[in-house]
């Protein structure tokens, strides 16, 4: 049961990283995975070693969430967007609790007020700077400094996709780089466009777990506090509002999700 879970974990991920406004660690955050996931990216040989099997079976559902259920959720997302984001909203509602928890904040510092309010800040002015209508780069013609971009693009998104409340899906829309990375070179499998993606999302995944375990362990309370400011501000462009008949339904289908997610991760050890 224990190995399903990782697997439907890791299918969850996966699918989040895929669609723009939804971050993969949010989830890992709500899963209550985070910090293991990090360790293990970053490299460490000892969590790598006593969490392998952790690591396969997570991967297997990363990987499956990418490439077999990107078209079903484009169908949700598409076909019913406000029950898709209802359910995405009650996810992260019901993981608070288990969340302010692990966060172990006995007594709340100035230091923790700032990170809080400079990730929410953070997820606001990314709501203000939303991308619609941004044109995306056409990538078939591949020059030396396109390839650059692509890298570098490819780096920063999947950082910010570790990031709890960031898109890497969003950063990429907004670079204009979506569809060039996953519409064309990973979706087409096309090389070496393939090949230099990889290599960035590769370096943004390790550098940037890095960073975020060097923070979690010289300030853990405060890199708790802003991944509680990021989980709040992503609820400002996921929260799709009371939208005409349907919001009570959707409503009810965020509240059930709440109580399931809390009665689930805090029962976990």
């Amino acid at each position: 049961m224990k190995q399903v879970k990782t697997i439907f974990y890791g299918l969850i991920i996966g699918i989040s990283n895929v669609i723009p406004g939804v971050s993969g660690g949010t989830m890992a955050v709500v899963f209550g995975i985070y910090e293991k996931l990090i360790a293990v990216v970053s490299l460490d040989v000892e969590a790598i070693k006593k969490d392998f099997v952790f690591i396969i079976l997570l991967g297997i559902g990363i990987v499956s969430g990418i490439l077999g259920f990107s078209n079903i959720m484009n169908y949700l997302l598409t076909n019913h967007s406000i029950l898709t984001f209802y359910s995405f909203t009650g996810i992260i509602l019901g993981s608070f609790p288990l969340i302010i928890k692990k966060a172990n904040i006995k007594k709340v510092r100035i230091s923790e007020v700032i990170a809080f309010l400079s990730t929410f800040a953070l997820m606001i002015a990314l709501e203000f700077a939303s991308p619609d209508g941004v044109g995306q780069i056409d990538v078939s013609n591949l020059t030396l400094l396109l390839a650059i971009a692509m890298f570098f693009a490819s780096a920063i998104s999947t950082f910010t996709m570790i990031l709890p409340g960031i898109s890497g899906s969003m950063v990429l829309l907004a670079v204009g780089m979506y569809q060039g990375i996953f519409g064309y070179s990973i979706g087409q499998f096309v090389l070496p466009h393939l090949l230099i993606v990889v290599i960035g999302m590769l370096c943004g995944l390790i550098f940037g777990a890095k960073a975020v375990k060097s923070l979690m362990a010289n300030y853990y309370s405060q890199t708790y506090a802003a991944i509680i400011g990021l989980l709040v501000g992503s609820l400002i462009p996921l929260f799709p509002g009371f939208v005409s008949n349907i919001w009570a339904w959707a409503l009810l289908v965020g509240f059930a999700l709440f109580i399931l997610w809390f009665n689930q991760l805090n029962g976990e050890k």
